[in-house]
């Protein structure tokens, strides 16, 4: 039988080591899914219900509940929660920098997801844990997805069916490769739960460092203290642990490892206490130079009046071309003014708010990070460093790090905690963390510091829209659209209440309302405050195509992507999207023409070729048999395939290659090709 009507499929959105995953729409329940293809070999071993029943009967903040098994025309299918956010590896390909702190919070959430998996009867063992599988949701915790099916099958151990390069323990890469020269599965070897323990030891790794471990021959990977980065000594030999080749010499099991995680700082005590001792002997020495400092400090502030004038004539510069889009001269003056003087801060703020404002969040992170808080000219320059704090806090606001954002609106507000503004944001972070009680504790500041009326009321729409009161917080934002003169303000709420309608209705009719909506203001708002805006109307536009198949949204969608484009906004993505949106309204020539484009401006990239490839595959569709010519064909697909299998680790189940090879053999077999 086939998918049952109940459920919309929207489309994949990827493949796990157990099975393939479609993101669809549940209509009884009115709410986003995920519907999980389980794999061949597994399905053959789901022969027990009582089996099935243990996944269902899961109940744990940080894993999606599983809502139903079902068979269509032969395949299993496991339905789960569709989990808002994005995964770690969207965050560590985007350049994203964790700070530690974080970090071990996540680690303490994983560990614990993890006992209670293991915990279960039989125990079930996830089997593909890395940053991709860990998602990070809206309110700054995370949440475990594509757990394997197969660890409920054989007691306390798991059936081993893939794997991921780099987070796989040596035990489980070993066992795929004995279980795919068995054939009889009752011989397959199996992993245990100090698997997953590897692969947690394996992510925080990546997470701590930005690249993954790379295991020598003898399976050792190289200490990450060793690395350059700053990281708790306690914290770096919990890691370590983790990630021996030895199971035997690992944490046995996840409640030791969150024992420990929940233990560093009273372990790492002694580092304290040597802290405390070096921070005394350094109070000691600075008061007996006191003295000779006070007579020489004058001439170190000592500046050149014209090359002071000719700096901040720079950072004015700066900031125009900010104002204007033109950020190709930005980096003229950039340059300029940091050579000119390279330990003050304004030119570098300047640059952090130019990746912000092109939405290169995690570059703007990055930036600040490495560049402004790891300079110590600049931080001994007695710049002011509460505006620097407060567009980090905006950077991983966007971003959806809630957490991280929170902590710098809070740096910002211990520097000048006079400011309203501050105390605004910082209380939005903390409704999106889930502590309400503290949002309300900075609004109430907020009220005492004189923030503005309206911003008050945008807050508590803030509060109301995370306790779940979406008509409430829809109201409230739509009054703030009308009362506020303040642009991003405006922006800010026009979004939110396009969210709350999400949070209401995610069907057709909601979407209407959000394009009107949207319409309105792309319309009201001026060019610098309105991309988010275009982004979130032009996907609108998208999905109402692809649920209608009517063409005049497709058309919308690209007229929107077009502007975002002749803004100086658009991004590999945007162009990506428009493409495909001329593929959708079978406007060949304009796709070709865009795809070209993109090769000129962001070089060869498989999912180019992969485009030219399927636009060729189309074209030639609507010639006779006799008239068809797949030459080009042939060259786009061979280009993408190198480029593909050049970067297997970035590019892993692209199910649209897959695809694509076998349009390649079709077309060899029907003799529209010479095999190459």
């Amino acid at each position: 039988m086939p998918i049952p009507h109940t459920y919309r499929v929207i489309g994949k959105i990827g493949a796990g080591n157990s099975g393939e995953i479609y993101k669809a729409y549940q209509i009884n329940l009115g709410k986003y899914v995920v519907l999980k293809k389980i794999k061949t070999e597994i399905k053959d071993f789901l022969n027990n219900r009582a089996e099935v029943d243990v996944l269902k009967n899961l109940r744990h903040s940080c894993l999606p509940q599983v809502l139903d098994f079902f068979e269509a025309d032969g395949d299993v299918y496991t339905v789960m929660d569709f989990i808002p956010g994005n995964s770690f590896k969207d965050y560590l390909d985007s350049g994203t920098v964790f700070e530690e702190k974080s970090v071990i919070i996540w680690a303490k959430q994983i560990a614990a997801t993890l006992g209670y998996l293991h915990s279960q009867k039989p125990p079930i063992i996830h089997s593909d844990l890395k940053p991709g599988n860990i998602m990070l949701t809206p309110e700054g915790n995370i949440c475990l997805i594509d757990f394997n099916i197969s660890a409920t099958l054989d007691g306390d151990t798991a059936w081993v069916t893939g794997y991921t390069n780099g987070y796989a323990a040596p035990e489980q890469i070993e066992a795929l490769h004995y279980n795919q020269n068995e054939l009889d599965h009752s011989l397959w070897k199996t992993i245990d739960a100090r698997a997953d323990i590897y692969s947690l030891g394996a992510t925080l790794y990546h997470i701590m460092t930005g690249r993954k471990p790379k295991p020598d021959e003898n399976g050792n990977v190289s200490d990450i203290r060793l690395t350059g980065i700053k990281i708790n000594d306690i914290f770096a030999h919990i890691i370590m642990k983790c990630l021996e080749p030895d199971p035997n010499r690992r944490y046995q099991s996840a409640e030791e490892l969150l024992n420990d995680l929940k233990n560093i700082q009273t372990k790492d005590k002694r580092y304290k206490d040597l802290c405390a001792k070096q921070h005394m002997a350094y109070v000691l020495v600075a008061g007996l130079m006191i003295g000779s400092a006070a007579l020489t400090i004058s001439g170190y502030f000592k500046r050149d009046v014209g090359k002071q004038k000719n700096y901040e004539s720079y950072v004015r510069q700066e900031a125009q071309c900010i104002s204007s889009g033109d950020y190709q001269n930005f980096e003229t003056y950039y340059e300029k003014a940091t050579d000119l003087i390279p330990d003050r801060l304004d030119a570098y703020y300047q640059k952090a708010l130019a990746l912000n404002k092109q939405q290169q969040y995690g570059d703007s992170i990055d930036f600040i990070n490495k560049v402004i808080l790891s300079n110590d000219a600049i931080l001994k320059s007695g710049s002011s460093l509460n505006d620097i704090y407060y567009l980090l806090g905006n950077s991983y606001e966007r971003m959806e790090n809630y957490e991280n954002a929170a902590e710098c609106y809070k740096k910002a507000i211990d520097i000048k905690p006079d400011n309203s503004a501050y105390y605004r944001d910082y209380a939005i972070a903390m409704a999106y963390t889930g502590n309400m009680e503290e949002a309300e504790k900075a609004l109430e500041t907020a009220r005492e510091n004189g923030l503005d009326s309206i911003d008050i009321d945008y807050v508590e729409g803030e509060i109301s829209y995370n306790n779940g009161d979406y008509s409430g917080a829809k109201d409230i934002f739509a009054d703030c659209i009308q009362k506020t003169d303040d642009d991003y303000l405006r922006m800010r709420a026009y979004i939110m209440e396009c969210k709350c309608i999400d949070g209401q209705d995610d069907g057709v009719s909601g979407s209407d309302e959000k394009i009107q909506i949207l319409e309105k203001a792309r319309k009201e708002l001026p060019k610098e405050y309105n991309i988010g805006i275009l982004e979130q109307l032009a996907q609108t536009y998208s999905d109402l195509g692809n649920d209608t198949s009517d063409m005049s949204y497709y058309q919308e969608a690209a007229k929107v992507f077009e502007q975002i484009q002749s803004q100086g906004m658009g991004t590999y993505d945007t162009d990506y999207n428009l493409s495909v949106l001329y593929q959708n309204m079978q406007q060949y020539d304009q796709e070709e023409t865009v795809l070209n484009q993109m090769l000129e401006k962001y070089g060869d990239n498989y999912k180019t070729y992969k485009a030219l490839a399927y636009l060729e595959v189309a074209k030639q569709s609507q010639a006779d048999n006799e008239g068809r010519d797949y030459t080009k064909f042939q060259e786009y697909y061979l280009k993408a395939k190198e480029l593909y299998q050049s970067q297997p680790d970035n590019n892993a189940n692209d199910m649209e290659m897959d695809n694509l090879q076998d349009l390649y053999e079709q077309a060899v077999a029907n003799g529209w090709l010479s095999a190459s």
